[in-house]
């Protein structure tokens, strides 16, 4: 399929080709499941997951203590008849989902410590699949899910709970929220090995940021130029940007298309796309140009993670300390800098 350079409007939606591969990595898919119906949700997403990507599938439930104190003794009887229901539930689920060629294989374990179902060896990373609790707010994930954003290393899969319960789930449009930094590119290789595997076509967003001057009503005219000149300024280097994207990613023959918006927030925006762009598979880094390396995910991710109506496929890279950004040289000509800096 052939790429069109991007053009210059408020909101563009022009298709062009990407292929970026992953460098090989083979990710073990684990689905977290309880024991309601909503499970089966979590298994279908994340058997198209692990399928587009090459890599296994695995259920695993936790029969948690139900107490916050976890030296409080349990009844080893109760403990094993929650155990026991739990494994046939698992055990009917991955007979639902399996097939003779790949087996699938499921582990209940005890307690609730999301380190247990970090990645075995021979994987290169884990992708952790789990749904938004339907007993909570729409604005948060619940104690479990949170659990698991903060305590897995690995990637996240979100299901909503009000997704379609759907055998196999396909996916036609993949949106892909870039910032200009090399984290946040880090979601694009796998996008594209999803895309070309359900021959979907991905949509890479950008909102340029938008500059704030300190001053309020009583702006000169110099402010008020500054400001101007910066927003040029931005709106010039993201074209660069995503030309320079669009070009890196010619010739994969999966079709593409770029949706670059003006100022605003960032998340309310990528919020905004999910429903105006008809996505349903929505790939991002954990962490953008903002982000800091100490905290699960990112303020932008964490916002989409408990909002969103659609699947979340949160890409980690827990070692990146990469922060090139594509505004990290922006300046505005004749504005002397503070010293020791050297860029807006």
């Amino acid at each position: 399929m052939q790429s069109k350079p991007v053009e210059d409007t408020d909101q563009n939606e022009q298709p062009f080709a990407s292929e970026n591969g992953n460098n090989g990595l083979v990710p073990n898919v684990v689905a977290c499941v309880d024991t309601s119906p909503v499970s089966r949700k979590v298994v279908s997403h994340a058997r198209t997951i692990a399928r587009a990507l090459g890599g296994e599938l695995s259920l695993v439930h936790f029969v948690e203590t139900g107490t916050d104190n976890a030296q409080s003794p349990s009844d080893p009887i109760e403990w094993d008849i929650r155990r026991r229901k739990a494994n046939l539930f698992l055990s009917s689920l991955a007979s639902q989902f399996e097939s003779r060629q790949r087996p699938l294989a499921f582990n209940v374990l005890e307690g609730n410590s999301i380190d247990q179902i970090e990645c075995p060896g021979g994987h290169a990373f884990n992708i952790t699949a789990f749904c938004r609790s339907s007993e909570v707010s729409k604005r948060t994930i619940g104690a479990t899910a949170r659990r698991i954003v903060d305590g897995s290393a690995g990637s996240l899969l979100l299901v909503p709970n009000t997704v379609p319960q759907t055998e196999e789930v396909t996916y036609s449009r993949i949106l892909v929220p870039l910032d200009g930094s090399s984290r946040a590119e880090a979601a694009i290789p796998v996008a594209m090995r999803i895309a070309k595997h359900e021959k979907a076509e991905i949509v890479l967003l950008h909102v340029t940021p938008k500059i704030d001057l300190i001053g309020g009503a009583g702006q000169r005219v110099k402010d008020m130029e500054l400001q101007e000149e910066l927003t040029r300024r931005n709106a010039r280097l993201a074209r660069e940007y995503i030309e320079r994207t669009r070009a890196s990613l010619l010739g994969s023959g999966i079709d593409v298309r770029c949706v670059l918006l003006k100022g605003g927030d960032a998340r309310r925006r990528i919020e905004d796309s999910i429903t105006s762009l008809s996505i349903d598979l929505l790939v991002m880094s954990s962490h953008g140009q903002s982000g800091y390396s100490d905290v699960p995910i990112g303020d932008v991710s964490n916002f989409v993670l408990s909002r969103t109506s659609i699947p979340v496929l949160i890409v980690r890279r827990p070692h990146s300390t990469d922060l090139t950004h594509v505004y990290s040289s922006a300046e505005a000509s004749g504005i002397r800098r503070p010293a020791g800096t050297s860029g807006i």
